[in-house]
């Protein structure tokens, strides 16, 4: 290969890198690139159980193993929803807003106060002047961030609307998104004073949305994800001793859970007496039970593909022995963010050969590309880093 073609295909890798980071497909121009038809009836179950609700107040609850793409699926429900014009679909996580540690029903409830006035900005929702001033300088007074001048940038612009927002208000409403997620003191404050009269927040959140389905026409739905990655003392503190107020707001909102609480039976059966089901998002299964631990077992072929199609999607098929493709795949363990890790290794080993290549100036070699011997290396790697935490006592317990 010459110098030229060496620098082009370790561009190609670098691009497929790229398309390999462990996040979330959470835009639409993501899912139309990179997204694949994984858990349909997932989605259309919930769709379901949104769209028929008995009330226009339900709550659901939704969990899933770490890693197998419950943020993109929720991402894609958030815009199958919008897609109908029915709804006005808030969702954002709550990693963004609040400090992991610091997380209570309060401040769950404020940040959706926060989230649900920001999207209406950003949609340029039109509401009335008067209602407008009051919610922002309410913001304003809790989160000790001068409102004064968005006050009366407001009242200057009456129902005028700004695309992508008034700036002024935008760059307001990050300071205070800033505050609630680096301040403890102002969330302490907030904690403090809402938890005596939660019902004044959950009325104020009532009026945000009501203002917000009066001028739009639609159905509010507030989707808040990343509440499952809290540790599950703190999901106790907020689903079995406060689950009380995130009840209590008048529209449907979407909570997300650790997958750990479906083995605490006393916090389940205690969020089951609130809700219908928990919509749970399980790990893809490439062998059924009665097959796993047969020698000549065979993986599941659709569920396969699929996976054959994430690893497609983000890298061309002439920087990859086919041959491997199946291992990748299977040594996934059926978590869609593990078989993204392995192909990204894979890439960064090949990228890393390119580049002694072209410092050698060895053009005289085949191409590079991911196979038998970069696979095995990036799993001895993945094995020594999971094996290096682990004490005795741990390797006792596997055993």
């Amino acid at each position: 290969m010459t110098l030229e073609q060496l620098q082009q295909r370790l561009e190609r890798y670098r691009a497929a890198s790229r398309d390999l980071q462990l996040e979330p497909l959470v835009t639409q121009e993501k899912l139309k690139r990179l997204g694949v038809d994984y858990q349909t009836k997932l989605i259309d179950e919930l769709e379901q159980a949104i769209e028929d609700a008995p009330n226009r107040d339900e709550k659901l609850i939704f969990t899933g193993h770490r890693g197998c793409g419950k943020s993109t699926l929720l991402a894609e429900l958030g815009f199958r929803l919008t897609d109908t014009g029915r709804y006005f679909v808030v969702m954002f996580s709550i990693a963004d807003t609040i400090e992991r540690s610091a997380v209570d029903h309060v401040n769950i409830l404020f940040s959706m106060a926060v989230q649900m006035l920001e999207a209406a900005e950003k949609a340029e929702v039109k509401l009335k002047p008067g209602i407008k001033k009051n919610l922002y300088g309410w913001l304003g007074k809790h989160t000790k961030i001068e409102s004064q001048d968005v006050e009366a940038e407001i009242e200057a612009r009456g129902e005028a609307s700004v695309k992508g927002g008034i700036p002024l208000i935008t760059e307001f409403l990050a300071a205070i998104r800033s505050t609630l997620k680096v301040n403890s003191v102002v969330r302490n404050e907030i904690s403090t004073e809402f938890a005596r009269k939660i019902s004044d927040l959950i009325t104020q959140i009532n009026a945000i949305q009501t203002y917000i389905s009066n001028a739009t026409g639609q159905r509010v739905l507030v989707i808040i994800d990343d509440l499952d990655k809290l540790d599950l003392s703190v999901t106790e503190s907020i689903f079995s001793k406060n689950i009380q107020p995130l009840l209590d707001p008048g529209f449907q909102i979407l909570y997300t859970i650790p997958i750990a609480t479906l083995r605490e039976v006393s916090l389940k059966r205690g969020i089951e007496a609130y809700v219908k089901q928990i919509h749970t998002m399980r790990v893809a299964k490439f062998f059924s039970k009665a097959m796993v631990r047969q020698l000549d077992r065979t993986p599941d072929e659709a569920c396969v593909a699929l996976f054959e199609d994430v690893i497609n999607k983000r890298l061309p098929a002439d920087l990859i022995d086919p041959a491997v493709k199946q291992q990748m795949i299977l040594k996934s363990g059926g978590v869609l963010r593990e078989l993204i890790r392995i192909v990204d290794r894979c890439c960064d080993l090949c990228m890393q050969e390119i580049r002694g290549r072209i410092r050698r100036s060895l053009f005289d070699k085949p191409p590079v590309i991911i196979d038998q011997q970069v696979l095995d290396t990036v799993l001895t790697d993945l094995q020594i880093g999971y094996a290096e935490p682990l004490g005795q006592v741990d390797f006792d317990l596997l055993k």
